[in-house]
């Protein structure tokens, strides 16, 4: 009898061994499960912040452009009192059109003329179609070559990326460009939406904002377009 008392305990002792390899096989799935788990949730967290970071830019580089149009520096003060200047662009450089004539625009195309395409330099573009720059893969092919063809945060009115908080606010990773639209050709090609608020007579320009950042990670790409009439007719009725 004691053998086979001996047989039944050295039994049971292996089926505990057993259902205790299980448990703790078990167990290490659950972790292993678990840390999965917090590990996706803090890409999740991490991208989502990202690309919120990266929105917040773009619309700081939107308002940037309309200052910059505007013919102002970041605290609302005219950019520049001199001749040498208009708005906020240097002698002899690209600048937004202030008169209702083709003069302006003239000399503006011959400034552009070395960026890319003949039609894109310093943040400012003429295109010829409101698709011109899309039909070309300015966005997505030819990005690179956009973006050296753009303008920075704070390039022209001054603006800080220290004040404004946002570290992708920086020359390689934030630009925007404008396109410039006489009034009526903003109806007649494709693009814009008609109900776009008119512009005076004296300014019939319309300015196609573009704001492009690339956030932290390869992934987060942000691109903002907003549309900006400087002079309303409504504010002169």
């Amino acid at each position: 009898m004691k053998p086979r008392r001996r047989q039944h305990a050295s039994s049971q002792r292996g089926i505990a061994l057993v259902v205790v390899m299980v448990m703790l096989l078990l167990t290490t799935f659950v972790l292993l499960a678990s840390n999965r788990v917090g590990w996706l949730n803090e890409k999740l967290v991490g991208s989502e912040s990202d690309h919120e970071r990266a929105f917040a830019a773009a619309e700081a580089l939107i308002r940037d452009a309309e200052m910059d149009i505007s013919g102002r520096q970041s605290n609302g003060q005219p950019c520049a009192g001199n001749a040498s200047f208009t708005g906020c662009r240097a002698a002899n450089a690209a600048y937004f059109p202030y008169g209702k004539g083709d003069d302006d625009l003239d000399i503006i195309a011959t400034r552009l003329a070395p960026g890319f395409m003949g039609i894109c330099r310093q943040g400012i573009c003429l295109p010829v179609t409101t698709t011109q720059l899309e039909t070309a893969g300015a966005w997505t092919a030819q990005l690179a070559n956009m973006q050296a063809a753009g303008a920075s945060y704070g390039q022209f009115t001054g603006a800080t990326q220290g004040a404004a908080g946002n570290p992708l606010l920086t020359a390689g990773q934030a630009r925007y460009w404008v396109e410039v639209f006489r009034y009526p050709e903003i109806f007649t090609n494709e693009g814009i939406a008609t109900s776009t608020q008119l512009p005076v007579a004296d300014h019939p320009f319309v300015y196609r904002i573009t704001a492009y950042v690339q956030g932290r990670k390869p992934g987060t790409q942000v691109r903002l377009r907003s549309v900006f009439v400087p002079y309303l007719e409504r504010d002169f009725d």
